[in-house]
Parts: structure tokens; C-alpha cells; sequence
């Protein structure tokens, strides 16, 4: 009698695993993949070289190898022909300057590693009714508003990461790094030669920055008193 037993047991224990071993699923790398640490990895190549009106300098971009080296890369395209100021389009990771008097060049950034997703040159162009044509005034300086890391760990450098605001000479000399880590970067105000102001947001809390253009030093930093339901 406790042979039929046996057998059941053995059947029930064989069914069992059986049921058990169809509801694995085989373990895919493809699936669950988190999000990288650090930017994915990206082939650049140099833009077409334009002139920085009213210089010696000659200015060029480090972007996607998938960008064609055509005119589109002129990145006075994608900066505001009314005052050198705008967002890049494509993705660009450093500025190569060619000064033509003495046959230099030099990159803005040290590396390749960033994104530098917005670009102006100061001073900007006033628009007078009275005289439309009007050309712009020579750039004495570039701000530059840069992603650095992969804050969100998206994989990507992008407007969602945090910002860093750098400055340089017009020739992309003495690059100076004066607000980092911030939210967003809400205005820029060109007063007068030693006189420049960023207005940014980090934290929930508003700033204004003054800076002084010449020495590319940040004089003061005032925090905005603007009520505590204003973020």
C-alpha cells in the first residue's frame, strides 16, 4: 500500500518542479538596463572656421562626426546675427579659436567631455528704430552656460542637468568659471564694460550675480527676496 503512495509523491514532486522551471525567465542583459553613470560616449569632429567680425580671430566648433562639415556649422548661424547670442542646435563640446596674426590656435575648454548649450557675446546689439541697419558691436567677451555632468544620469548632457556659467576674452582667452551647479540660467544683462549681471536660479532660490567683465571676476551675489512662494 505505500508504494502507490510513493509514486504520487514522486509524481507530484516531478510536476512541481516541472511548473516551477516554465516560470523562470531566462535572465537578458537587455532588460532592466539602469541609466549610465556617465555620458555616452560620442565621435566629434571640427566645424568650418568663421570670422569673429571686427577680430583677428577666427572661430570654430567641436561637434557630432554625424554633423557634415557644411556651412550649417557656422555657429554664427545658430547665434543671433542681431547680438551673437543663442542656443546650439546640435550638441557642442568646446570652441576652437585661430588667431590669424600669429597663426595660433587654441580650445576653449581643456577637454571634450562637455556640452556647451548656450553661447553669447557681449555686447549685443541695441535695435534703434531710427537706424535698423545698424551692425552689431565687436564682442568683447563670450558667456558661456555649460553642462558639465550627467546630474540626471539619463546618459545624456542636457538642459535637465545642472548648469555651470563660464566666461573668456573674445578670443577664447582666460576662460573663468563664475556660477556652477545652477537650475537654470534666467537672464544676462550687459551694462557696461566692467558691469555684467546673471540672474540664475539653484535650489528653489533666485540669485543675481554681478561680475565684472574685465578681470572676469564675480564681484557680489545677492540672494532675491521675493516672498517663500516664489521658487
Amino acid at each position: 500500500m505505500k508504494r502507490p503512495s510513493i509514486l504520487l509523491l514522486a509524481l507530484a514532486i516531478s510536476f512541481s518542479t516541472f511548473a516551477c522551471s516554465r516560470n523562470i525567465i531566462p535572465q537578458d542583459s537587455s532588460i532592466n538596463v539602469e541609466a549610465p553613470s556617465t555620458p555616452i560616449p560620442t565621435e566629434k569632429t571640427l566645424s568650418s572656421f568663421n570670422l569673429i567680425q571686427g577680430t583677428d580671430y577666427l572661430m570654430a566648433g567641436i561637434v557630432p562626426v554625424e554633423v557634415t562639415r557644411d556651412s550649417s556649422l557656422n555657429p554664427f548661424e545658430w547665434i543671433s546675427r542681431s547680438g551673437y547670442s543663442g542656443y546650439s542646435s546640435y550638441a557642442t563640446y568646446n570652441y576652437v579659436f585661430f588667431n590669424t596674426q600669429n597663426e595660433e590656435y587654441h580650445r576653449l575648454l581643456p577637454n571634450n567631455d562637455y556640452v556647451i548649450y548656450q553661447t553669447a557675446g557681449f555686447p549685443q546689439l541695441v535695435y534703434d528704430p531710427n537706424d535698423p541697419e545698424k551692425p552689431a558691436p565687436t564682442i568683447e567677451f563670450w558667456v558661456f552656460n555649460i553642462v558639465k555632468a550627467d546630474f540626471n544620469g539619463d546618459g545624456y548632457l542636457n538642459y535637465q542637468d545642472k548648469i555651470t556659467a563660464g566666461i573668456s576674452g573674445v578670443s577664447g582667452n582666460g576662460y573663468t568659471e563664475l556660477i556652477e551647479n545652477a537650475d537654470a540660467i534666467l537672464s544676462q544683462y550687459y551694462k557696461d564694460a566692467s558691469n555684467f549681471f546673471i540672474i540664475y536660479n539653484v535650489n528653489s532660490k533666485n540669485f543675481i550675480a554681478k561680475v565684472n567683465p574685465i578681470t572676469r571676476e564675480l564681484v557680489s551675489t545677492t540672494e532675491m527676496d521675493l516672498g517663500e512662494d516664489v521658487k
